[in-house]
Formats: C-alpha cells, structure tokens, sequence
C-alpha cells in the first residue's frame, strides 16, 4: 500500500488566547530564536545536551510513525526519512535526505542549527527520532559539516565508537565509511 505523502497542514496551531502553540495536538510547544537556543545548548554540557535532544526527536518520531500507515518498520526508507525529515523542518531544524553509503545510513541535513552544539542537538534529536518510530537503539556520528550540510550516520553504538575512533584518529569521513563497510559493521 502506498504511503501517504507529508502533509504538514494543520500541523502547527497557534491558539492566541491561550497563548499556546502545538505541533498535532502535543503538548504546548515554544517558539524561540535559534541563537538563544544554541547558547542554551552551549551552556548545558554534552549529556544534558543529547538528552534534551532526544526529548525533541521522541516527539518527531511519534508524529512521524503516526502518519506512517503500516507503521515505520514496514515502510520504505524514503517514506520514513520524509515524513521524518517534515518534522524537522517543522521544527526549524533543516531539511533531511538520507545518502546510501555501501551498506551505510548517511543522514544529510541541509540548513542545520550551526556549530558542533547545533550537529549534536541534531544528531540527539535524528536518536530519539528513530528510537521511538523504529524501536531501536541507534547512535548518530557526525561525519562532516560545512556551511550548508551536515552529514551523519547512522549505526549501532558499538559501531558509533569504532567510526568516532577512526576520525579521531585522522581518517576522513569517507575512509571511515569505506572501512565501515568492508568490516560488515554497516
């Protein structure tokens, strides 16, 4: 059966009187500048950070497994990452492709929050995203950044500190995919 389409209609609601916003009928939500919130996230240190992060991603996953009509596990990859990546974008937090690296889950997310804090408050959110609609464990390893993108992938966390060595170590990001895959660790 075919997947419906995002369709971000209706999702967000401003309700003046109350002065509430919610995103389909969560919970109040809040609307702030993108600068304050990296600050914040700068201040909070890394654990408070990526648990703040995931917090967001639950939420965007549920919305997004909810529009999903088999659920996630069973639909396409490209219908998960867009229904996903419209949470996102609702969100304000960029505008979400997936890459396919070998055996490798790539996630590209164009117009990202900048700055490490901003790759690792996405990658946490990507986490709690995929955790709550794929019922798993996964750990997300920025692979770059530049102006524009940042790239992460996605992968078991034994294997997020394999690939986390291997960068620290020199390699780049495209080596570490290569390894990655002629490991089998994928």
């Amino acid at each position: 059966m075919a997947q419906p389409r995002f369709d971000p209609s209706q999702s967000v609601k401003f309700d003046l009187t109350r002065g509430a916003v919610s995103l389909e009928g969560s919970a109040s939500n809040v609307v702030v500048p993108q600068q304050a919130l990296l600050d914040l996230c700068r201040q909070a240190g890394d654990e408070a950070l990526r648990d703040f992060g995931r917090k967001i991603g639950t939420e965007a996953g549920w919305r997004a497994s909810g529009r999903l009509i088999d659920g996630p596990t069973r639909a396409s990859i490209p219908a998960v990452v867009e229904h996903l990546g419209g949470n996102l974008a609702l969100l304000g937090l960029g505008n979400l492709k997936v890459e396919q690296w070998g055996k490798a889950l790539v996630f590209a997310v164009g117009n990202a929050p900048p700055g490490d804090h901003g790759a690792v408050l996405l990658g946490a959110v990507l986490e709690g995203a995929l955790q709550r609609a794929m019922s798993r464990d996964l750990r997300m390893v920025v692979l770059d950044r530049d102006d524009q993108t940042v790239r992460l992938l996605a992968t078991s966390p034994m294997t997020a500190d394999k690939v986390r060595g291997w960068l620290a170590a020199g390699s780049s990001w495209g080596d570490a995919l290569t390894k990655l895959n002629a490991g089998g660790d994928a």
